[in-house]
């Protein structure tokens, strides 16, 4: 794939562990640091005086705009929050699980997945916890433990520990038929493959932006939340904060008592907390870089990747935590002996991937090259011969 942009962290080293944080492009790098210089000299008084540099309004607007192009949403549907965590907190709080309903998830949770479906138990939900095999848990399996007392179906897309693919389509019409909702953490996913989220029934997503939207390290990073349109107005959000509510003042004696306060319709009702401006304006440049490789490019490139991996490591007689079928997985996991040892001597030689539940995890984006993936495989190769 011919980049438009240069990657500056992927050129020095062999760059394969985007699951845990994405390279971000020169361009992005660029508009950062001009931004934060920009937002010193305000605030030090040696610039005309202006509440938020230009570059940071513009880019609120924009990054939404970028953001529902990447995954196929609405505008309407989409939500700036500050990460994951919180635009999953939204809208498992909101959703009205009542005691005595249950919510199917399963052991490739991430722990904060985990945490928040716990945190359903409280509310009175059984929890369903769902066994994977090698890493893989089929859709056959929810069938099994959905039913009409089900309230939620939670499954992060893909798995974070070896990228695996969950029958999205597929889970959302059982959801459905049963009058449940699909909540999915695509933390994992938006960035690298081509969701087109409107064709796929999920009812709510949340992703942070370090990873594969390329929006900087994990400190300074934003998020998103997707509502699927016909939900935005159906509830309200548990929590609040003054930009949820149109109000009229009454009389000052009154205080707020004689304010009529009405809550926002749309999707802007949700957005509690802000998110540092800066973290905004870099993954705003970040997915318009996305958007100019396009979408689908992308998740091309990735899985000519993936699949060169997958091929070459099998073929090397390496053991892997994932599904047969290469389209089932968007990264990989490969086992080795001695683990902690091989990626700690990896990544000592610029060879960077991730310990992750037993195996090696390898994480490549669009910008990686098949001629790395041949040089992670004999590095690999060396390292593990070593021992």
């Amino acid at each position: 794939m011919k980049l438009k942009d240069s990657f500056p962290l992927a050129e020095k080293l062999v760059y394969f562990d985007n699951a845990v944080m994405g390279c971000v492009p020169q361009s992005t790098l660029d508009l950062m640091k001009f931004y934060n210089d920009a937002y010193v000299k305000h605030m030090s008084g040696n610039a005309k005086w202006a509440f938020n540099v230009k570059e940071g309004e513009n880019a609120k607007g924009n990054a939404l705009e970028y953001f529902a192009q990447v995954i196929g949403a609405k505008v309407s549907e989409v939500l700036n929050v500050p990460n994951a965590s919180t635009g999953m907190n939204i809208a498992m709080s909101m959703i009205p699980i009542k005691k005595g309903e249950n919510v199917v998830s399963t052991d490739l949770a991430f722990p904060m997945g985990a945490a928040l479906v716990r945190k359903a138990e409280e509310r009175g939900a059984e929890a369903r916890w769902l066994a994977s095999h090698n890493g893989v848990v089929e859709t056959e399996a929810f069938e099994k433990a959905v039913d009409d007392n089900t309230a939620v179906i939670y499954v992060d897309q893909p798995s974070w520990f070896n990228g695996y693919l969950f029958d999205i389509r597929a889970l959302a019409d059982l959801a459905h038929d049963h009058g449940a909702y699909l909540v999915v953490d695509a933390t994992q996913s938006m960035g690298s493959i081509d969701w087109q989220i409107d064709k796929t029934g999920v009812d709510f997503a949340a992703t942070s932006t370090y990873k594969w939207l390329l929006g900087g390290m994990p400190s300074n990073c934003t998020g998103y939340l997707y509502m699927k349109e016909e939900h935005v107005d159906r509830y309200d959000p548990v929590y609040v904060s003054g930009g949820a509510y149109s109000y009229e003042q009454g009389e000052v004696k009154g205080l707020y008592k004689e304010h009529s306060f009405e809550l926002n319709k749309g999707v802007n009702k949700y957005a509690v907390a802000r998110s540092p401006e800066s973290t905004i304006v870099a993954v705003a440049n970040s997915m318009k870089v996305l958007l100019d490789h396009g979408v689908k490019e992308i998740e091309s490139q990735n899985k000519k990747l993936v699949s060169k991996l997958v091929d070459g490591l099998s073929e090397r007689g390496y053991s892997l935590q994932n599904h047969e079928d290469v389209n089932r997985h968007c990264y990989l996991n490969v086992k080795v002996p001695e683990l902690k040892t091989v990626v700690e001597k990896l990544n000592a030689e610029d060879y960077w991937c991730a310990q992750r539940v037993g195996g090696v995890r390898v994480s490549p984006h669009f910008y990686n090259t098949v001629d790395q993936a041949d040089r992670f495989m004999d590095k690999l190769d060396e390292v593990v011969k070593s021992l």
